[in-house]
């Protein structure tokens, strides 16, 4: 019996298609809260990013956020945090202070970047959000750091922190950095020990490559009808798209609403 839900943000709940959550993802959600489900976002999105969306009637138990960095409950209460330490720590700041392409340092109250060019202008633009305000790294503990490209040289240099980091990319030219061994489904356990939901009673919904982790662990894992092959081919079951109803659509098929 699945007791708890977690859903993706952008391309799962939130459409940049139509700039909104589909009023069926609404009712879905509405639906399995009172049918005694718990439901929780599980993003790649810091929390200062949400300053940018509405989601008053949007009735969560909880957020993971930055990747399974950070872990907030119903009131929005910090439950869990993870940051970054050591070796990556040092190159990641290292990286954002040299500003060979932008940056951004993820904290658990702020985002903030190293410099701005027309990547990044497109990227956050695609997904609908601002542009974080440019500041000086100031010894602030940090959870997650995402970087933005225009060439092949600079993806190389991200990728020499692969024996540390996990690398996922969440938009053509940026990358989400946490480290090795850290994905969502660190957030998930976070949750279920909160709880006291097994990982047997779970579902997981996403679209991208940074929810592949979230989907495999999860008992059940759904990729959007239009995420990523590779996530599709990490899910037991593929829904539609989201703006057909995908969300809805896969909880009905599995009788959870």
């Amino acid at each position: 019996m699945i007791k708890a839900v977690f859903l993706d943000f952008d391309g799962t709940v939130f459409s940049h298609a139509s700039a909104r959550i589909p009023a069926s993802t609404y009712e879905a959600v509405r639906k399995l809260r009172e049918n005694g489900i718990k439901v929780f976002l599980c993003t790649g999105r810091a929390f200062a990013e949400f300053y940018d969306f509405d989601l008053t009637d949007f009735m969560l138990d909880g957020r993971i956020l930055s990747n399974g960095q950070m872990v907030f409950d119903e009131n929005d209460e910090l439950i869990y945090e993870c940051s970054i330490q050591g070796e990556l720590k040092e190159k990641v700041i290292s990286l954002f202070k040299e500003k060979r392409f932008p940056m951004y340092m993820v904290t658990r109250d702020d985002i903030f970047l190293n410099d701005v060019n027309e990547t990044v202008l497109a990227v956050q633009d695609a997904v609908s959000s601002g542009i974080p305000r440019i500041k000086e790294y100031e010894g602030e503990d940090v959870c997650m750091v995402s970087a933005f490209f225009n060439c092949e040289e600079d993806i190389q240099t991200i990728y020499e922190l692969k024996d540390l980091a996990e690398i996922t990319w969440w938009h053509i030219g940026a990358v989400d950095i946490v480290p090795k061994g850290i994905s969502k489904a660190n957030g998930i356990d976070e949750v279920c020990k909160r709880y006291g939901i097994l990982q047997s009673e779970t579902m997981g919904i996403g679209d991208g490559e940074n929810d592949i982790g979230m989907l495999q662990h999860c008992a059940i894992g759904i990729a959007m009808g239009n995420a990523a092959d590779n996530t599709k081919k990490s899910a037991d079951y593929v829904t539609d798209d989201i703006d057909e109803d995908g969300v809805y659509n896969a909880l009905k098929h599995y009788g959870l609403i």
